[in-house]
């Protein structure tokens, strides 16, 4: 369903349109798992529980022909010594030479996860990032759960080696025009297949896609094959690839020579000690999708991003554009059908005059959220600097307003009658968007939010009761591990802090394990609710988690596995339990929790 109706645009032929934006409505039921800000935003749209894909941002023409009116010039200026060229070959090295002058390379390391954030935000939402392989947008804060790094052409057969190798050496493996924001989940099935059309009829065929029938993606064993609206995407990221490391070069990390990338015919097989193929398949698939999935808003955004932004842990910008996003059209002129002809950049009209004719507005592309506060207390109220909009520019920056919008949470107390979300709608101009506020059930408990700590836990005393006490009531914690108790083995516990202050603990490590955690209270009470935030402390963890009041079971065996983002795991009921109120943990590694709360019914 579109917010608002873009105008068509004939421009020597005709344009359509693929979607770039996404949203989902999610219901909401007693017993919940929730971020403290992770909940997706999304465009106004009936209200419904399934997932609804938004044809919001708009997005570019189809494939612009060499045969169109030149544009004015483009990109500042940064093609400048790119006018003509006699062949592909001759346009590959001139464009290999452009995007080398100002390339610096960039680390793969935490916390460069910030420089997909900046590439790879949604449109109407900086908080959430617009994933390949899914519909659904994922908090930038769910790295490894929610989202990864996808490598479109995967590290292991442009490198010889898998990614945490590969990545050691910056360059290649670490080039962050092939990097791209993933569904998690998806980028595991991906592997190191080529992108290609899946074979329906193949005995190892998958097929991921959503209730359209048109999102998610499909595989067999050697082919991965992405929805429609990131064909174009992931195809121009390899021609890209090709075309920057052409040449063979020295691994030093390794002592490996890395040949020249290349992109052949048919689907290449990564095998391991083969030094790896150096090439990816399938050559006329990724044309054929390069011509048929146009550049959209979100596309340009990543090269521009990747382009001019600093990253966080070096410091500077990768300081180069793909051209093959700028000049689509380029590429059937290096790899497709036109390989043997000369060309000259002033036959091509570029995304950047296309995308930016797509609104009347000379300067103006639309509103966003740029950042805001997504979890409240009952009782108290949206400040008003308790989130920004700005304007989005043509360019892709942005400018902070103060007036000329409107939020319809302005002036409302939120209350425990508001549920466990309520979303805020924004209106700034033509956009009308909403993010979704969550609201905190644990401030809402009787008990108050207990927050836990290291201090007064015994780490050496394993499979055993002890007695602690936080907020002023008393707890029996039991905990198990495959750590020895010996001093110098004995399980980590250590606080969780904040600006130098204990938000919480963590219980155990990849090398200490915590296997099992049993927190109570050691007085019972008549409860109607209990919850508990906590998450995991890296990837390889997960615990089954069950909320017991006496011998009744409040929540029942829900999986703990996010990674870096607080959630709140609990229930409420309509018939009031009696007993201690017991928190069970199984499962492996380290655990974080930061606080508890129950209801308790006088």
């Amino acid at each position: 369903m579109k917010l608002r109706t873009l105008p068509l645009l004939l421009i020597a032929i005709t344009l359509t349109a693929c979607s770039g934006h996404k949203s989902v409505l999610s219901s909401l039921s007693s017993s919940f798992s929730i971020s403290e800000s992770s909940l997706e935003p999304s465009s106004i749209t009936p209200s419904s529980s399934e997932e609804i894909k938004s044809s919001s941002a708009p997005t570019s023409s189809s494939q612009i022909s060499s045969s169109a009116q030149p544009s004015t010039p483009a990109y500042e200026g940064y093609y400048n010594d790119l006018t003509s060229w006699s062949n592909g070959e001759e346009l590959k090295t001139k464009l290999n030479i452009i995007s080398h002058k100002t390339y610096k390379a960039l680390n793969y390391t935490a916390p460069n996860y910030q420089t997909n954030i900046n590439a790879d935000h949604s449109y109407y939402d900086f908080g959430y990032l617009d994933v390949i392989y899914s519909e659904t947008d994922v908090y930038k804060n769910e790295t490894n759960k929610g989202w990864q790094r996808e490598h479109a052409f995967c590290a292991s057969l442009m490198c010889g080696s898998l990614t945490a190798e590969a990545v050691k050496r910056v360059g290649r493996a670490t080039d962050f025009h092939n990097l791209l924001a993933a569904s998690a989940s998806a980028n595991s099935s991906r592997g190191n297949k080529n992108y290609g059309n899946a074979d329906k009829s193949s005995e190892s065929y998958q097929n991921r896609t959503t209730q359209n029938g048109k999102d998610g993606y499909s595989f067999d064993s050697l082919n991965f094959e992405p929805a429609d609206k990131d064909k174009g995407r992931v195809a121009r990221a390899i021609f890209y690839m090709a075309m920057m490391y052409k040449d063979d070069e020295l691994d030093e990390v390794n002592n490996v020579v890395m040949k020249g990338l290349k992109i052949v015919e048919d689907p290449v097989t990564y095998v391991a000690g083969n030094n790896g193929a150096f090439a990816i398949g399938n050559l006329s698939t990724l044309l054929d999708w390069n011509k048929k999935y146009p550049v959209d808003y979100l596309e340009m955004q990543h090269n521009i991003s990747v382009y001019q932004d600093k990253s966080a842990i070096d410091g500077f910008a990768q300081g180069n554009r793909n051209p093959f996003v700028d000049y689509p059209s380029l590429v059937d002129y290096v790899y497709g059908e036109n390989k043997d002809k000369q060309g000259n950049l002033n036959d091509f009209v570029s995304s950047e005059s296309i995308l930016n004719s797509q609104k009347s507005n000379k300067e103006l592309s639309h509103y966003a959220l740029k950042e805001a506060k997504r979890s409240y207390e009952p009782g108290s109220q949206i400040q008003a600097n308790d989130y920004k909009i700005v304007k989005v520019l043509k360019n892709y920056d942005t400018e902070v307003v103060n007036d000329g919008y409107t939020n319809s949470l302005t002036n409302h107390t939120f209350s425990t009658d508001d549920g466990e979300a309520i979303d805020a709608i924004i209106t700034a101009g033509e956009d009308t968007f909403k993010y979704r506020i969550t609201l905190n059930p644990l401030a809402t408990c009787s008990s108050g939010e207990i927050s836990l700590s290291a201090s007064g836990i015994n780490k050496g005393k394993k499979a055993e009761d002890q007695e602690v006490v936080f907020g002023n009531e008393k707890f029996i914690l039991n905990f198990d591990s495959s750590a020895n108790i010996s001093s110098s083995n004995t399980m980590t516990i250590t606080n969780i802090n904040q600006d130098g202050s204990p938000i919480g603990v963590t219980l155990g490590s990849n090398t200490k394990p915590l296997t099992k955690f049993v927190f109570k209270t050691k007085e019972s009470y008549k409860v109607d609710a209990a919850y508990i935030k906590c998450f995991v402390g890296n990837t390889s963890s997960s615990y089954s988690l069950t909320i017991k009041v006496g011998d009744n079971v409040l929540l029942n065996s829900v999986t703990v596995n996010n990674k870096d983002v607080a959630k709140v795991y609990g229930t409420s009921t309509s018939t009031p339990l009696q007993g201690q109120v017991t928190y069970i943990f199984t499962g492996s590694t380290s655990l974080k929790i930061n606080s508890i709360a129950f209801n308790e019914i006088i």
